[in-house]
């Protein structure tokens, strides 16, 4: 039996005890252990080493730091109001238009990103904050539900992205790029690239609230005739000067090379922990977030251990490898390829959250579409952003649960009105995997 051959079988055999309910990083560290003994013909020795040593160097990996750290300035900028006067901030300069309080939601999910990371986050306090405006201006509450639950998904793109950070740091770097050659993987271009795709998505849910109000007659409600308090609107740009300072510390100073995304984590939360205090936020609310951030990183720690010792399996055992020739062989266009991976995303994604699919689907995926002669930038952009989307999707649906759970409403009013914009996002991962300048235009600007 060649090596390839049990690395499939050990896979598919893992895949089964995940979806049978066994946790994600005992189902990969036992698939890796009994296929580490096979590939070895029975001898422990390879297996004891990558369960000793190997998980010890993985615990030691200052990289990993990166996560409680981003996490906890999500956590504290969520309780000191910047996200509710980023809302405040929008609703001024868009109340006249039409639809104007959708376009709201969208732009404050965009610009909460530069700071959450946090779909769900985004989705519970702009849920909260707009949909009793929105009953009261006249909204179609499913068309309002569905816009809610879709622009979460903006911050997968907007950096700092949880996603795209788990994604670079599983993903094999260096990789073999078709046609460019070996590259290695840098966090802070991954980062960048994804502020160009975000804000086109952002637009691309505007034009979307606008179709479907013109589709849906009655869905939207005539355009205000207040009268316009240019003060107000001037003055409300002051909250927005906490998140554009935050961004500037973390992804600026992350790009300009000035530091690691690691340290840009640290920066980021000194700063946001800095305002905390200055904005009197109590001391309990802040100790929450902090052991908030620590439980988070103890229930993901394990799958990472789990996934890098899977992925070392799948290594030894040539999977990759064997996969892309395989596909070199049938001669299948690369877009068909793609949608195959699409698909096959937007089924984990129904059953599995985002971290679990990084790690179990990025050290097979990622080499073989890379292979293919996709950018790898493009690749890791489009794909966190699929993993994204694939929770707007039943059964399980994370982010319509979430919302549903956080506004009391039916989940199903959720996912009845969520799918134009789905359609619309589905779409963007499209466009930004085969036109990966979207991707790559900024950080070549700046030289990354």
């Amino acid at each position: 039996m060649s090596n390839a051959l049990i690395g499939i079988i050990f896979f598919l055999i893992m895949m089964v005890m995940v979806f049978c309910g066994i946790p994600v990083f005992i189902a990969m560290l036992t698939a890796s252990l009994a296929g580490l003994v096979v590939i070895m013909h029975g001898n422990p020795t390879m297996m004891l080493t990558q369960f000793t040593s190997g998980v010890y160097n993985l615990g030691a990996n200052y990289n990993y730091a990166v996560l409680p750290l981003f996490s906890l300035v999500g956590a504290l900028v969520g309780e000191t109001g910047v996200a509710e006067g980023a809302f405040n901030c929008f609703e001024a300069w868009l109340k006249r238009v039409k639809g104007g309080l959708l376009y709201t939601v969208v732009a404050a999910n965009a610009v909460f990103g530069a700071c959450s990371g946090s779909s769900i986050a985004g989705n519970i306090v702009f849920g909260k904050l707009s949909l009793p405006q929105l009953h009261k201006r006249g909204y179609d509450e499913r068309l309002s539900l569905g816009c809610i639950a879709a622009s979460g998904a903006l911050s997968t793109l907007i950096p700092p992205s949880m996603g795209i950070l788990m994604f670079c740091i599983i993903a094999p770097s260096p990789i073999e790029v078709a046609g460019q050659g070996t590259m290695a993987i840098s966090v802070g271009t991954a980062l960048s690239g994804g502020i160009v795709p975000g804000l086109v998505t952002a637009i691309a849910l505007c034009i979307t609230v606008r179709l479907v109000g013109a589709i849906r007659k009655g869905s939207l409600p005539a355009r205000s005739h207040e009268a316009v308090d240019w003060k107000e609107r001037f003055l409300g740009l002051r909250y927005l000067i906490p998140i554009i300072i935050l961004f500037g510390l973390i992804i600026g100073g992350t790009m300009l090379g000035w530091f690691t995304a690691t340290v840009g984590g640290a920066v980021g939360a000194v700063a946001v922990l800095v305002f905390a205090i200055i904005k009197r936020l109590p001391a309990k609310q802040i100790w929450n977030c902090i052991v908030d951030s620590a439980v988070m990183e103890a229930g993901i720690f394990p799958i990472i251990i789990g996934g890098q010792i899977f992925s070392r399996f799948v290594s030894l055992s040539g999977l990759a490898s064997y996969l892309s020739n395989t596909i070199a062989a049938l001669n299948a266009p690369p877009f068909i390829v793609f949608i195959l991976v699409m698909v096959l995303y937007m089924f984990c994604g129904c059953v599995m959250d985002m971290m679990s699919i990084i790690i179990i689907t990025v050290p097979v995926i990622f080499p073989i579409l890379c292979s293919l002669g996709y950018s790898p930038y493009a690749i890791i952009i489009s794909l966190c952003f699929m993993m994204e989307i694939a929770g707007l999707t039943p059964p399980i649906g994370m982010n319509v649960f979430a919302t549903s759970n956080a506004l009391r409403v039916s989940p199903s009013k959720v996912f009845s009105g969520v799918w134009p914009f789905f359609i619309c996002e589905v779409a963007m991962v499209v466009l930004i995997a085969f036109v990966p300048g979207i991707v790559t235009w900024l950080p070549n600007l700046i030289g990354r």
